[in-house]
């Protein structure tokens, strides 16, 4: 299944107090890291920024709001419009737990229920996690027939993500429907950061993670000496 990755990265950050998309991780900003791993789903990927901002990154195509200052919504609207795919696979920049196999695993499901698609049914125009009774709309996978209905809302000046969803065929995947990964690899990945706590949050659960990679790896060498 063909896609185009789309990363949301024109957000004003302020509760963050600093651009998201420039926060480090390892050594690496949150926009980069997020750009390999669509880079691993996706056969394209596009950055959706804010006014022409530029993060003065080589190597990656960048595309405008449209709607300028509308938010989330104007984001989805210019990836999917600079998308050469039927599909388009959207994520925030803000999501430091986002996985290649979270992203196959959604892929994998989108293309089942497509291809189970009665020929009486509405073609299915969007499919988003829902983790806890929480929909994130903000990682899912979109087909470009959302296209007029997110315009026509953004010139309406209705702007909630959940209004817009209203209008399409959506159908919301549980952890039941997304055998592919773990349960806890999903609820890590639906996690985003809005502000300094969360961010903290993010580098100490990290941190725990590569501490405890490493001492994985040593218990098994020290295995294979005895």
């Amino acid at each position: 299944m063909k896609v185009t990755g789309i990363i949301v990265a024109g957000g004003r950050s302020r509760r963050m107090g600093q651009d998201k998309a420039l926060l480090e991780i390892d050594g690496t900003t949150m926009l980069e890291r997020m750009y390999t791993t669509l880079q691993q789903a996706a056969q394209r990927v596009v950055v959706v920024t804010r006014d022409n901002q530029g993060y003065g990154l080589s190597g990656m195509e960048t595309v405008s709001d449209v709607f300028r200052g509308m938010g989330p919504l104007s984001g989805i609207h210019a990836g999917l419009s600079a998308s050469t795919t039927e599909w388009g696979m959207v994520v925030a920049c803000d999501m430091p737990f986002v996985q290649p196999e979270v992203l196959h695993d959604l892929l994998a499901v989108t293309k089942k229920w497509t291809e189970l698609q009665g020929t009486r049914e509405p073609a299915l125009q969007a499919v988003i996690p829902s983790m806890d009774g929480r929909i994130h709309p903000l990682l899912a996978v979109y087909h470009r027939s959302v296209l007029p209905s997110a315009e026509e809302c953004l010139r309406s000046g209705r702007l909630r993500l959940t209004d817009w969803l209203d209008k399409l065929n959506v159908r919301y995947a549980t952890v039941e429907d997304l055998p592919g990964v773990s349960e806890d690899m999903w609820h890590k990945a639906v996690f985003n950061m809005n502000n300094p706590q969360d961010y903290q949050l993010a580098l100490e659960q990290l941190k725990h993670s590569t501490e405890q990679t490493t001492q994985n790896v040593k218990n098994l060498k020290e295995m294979q000496e005895d």
